[in-house]
């Protein structure tokens, strides 16, 4: 429930920005039930708003039947909804293969740690060298 006087852009969140939201959460946290969107919905807005469920579980159905979702498990009661690769495409996520996904994820830690090395531990300095050492003999 949104609190305090009218806002402008409440038409907005509530016509078409929960699909959004709800998207976001999906590629960003991975499969999550409706009531886990409701809770970090309320959680990311400090708990200025909590979406209803008369308002969550209508959106999952229509962003299921539109293709942007789909159920990735079903534990029990529990249906856990996760982004197809065309809700990616709707909110603007690139397609990036698994593969090339954590070799920039490896460039990104790599310049981290070249950018901290001299705050890095002795240990932690012996780690890396060990992993880099091992990476050399896989890539010959």
């Amino acid at each position: 429930m949104m609190h305090g006087p009218p806002h402008p852009y409440r038409w907005f969140v509530r016509r078409r920005g929960l699909k959004y939201i709800i998207l976001y959460l999906l590629s960003n946290h991975g499969p999550m039930t409706g009531a886990q969107i409701i809770d970090e919905i309320e959680r990311l807005t400090m708990g200025f708003w909590r979406p209803s469920p008369g308002s969550v579980y209508p959106a999952l159905e229509e962003l299921e039947s539109e293709g942007l979702i789909k159920v990735a498990r079903v534990e029990g009661t529990k249906k856990y909804y996760e982004i197809t690769e065309s809700g990616k495409q709707f909110i603007g996520i690139p397609s990036i293969d698994k593969g090339t996904s954590a070799v920039n994820d490896f460039i990104s830690l790599a310049k981290y740690i070249m950018d901290n090395w001299d705050s890095l531990s002795e240990e932690d300095k012996v780690r890396v060298r060990e992993v880099i050492r091992e990476m050399m003999k896989v890539m010959g």
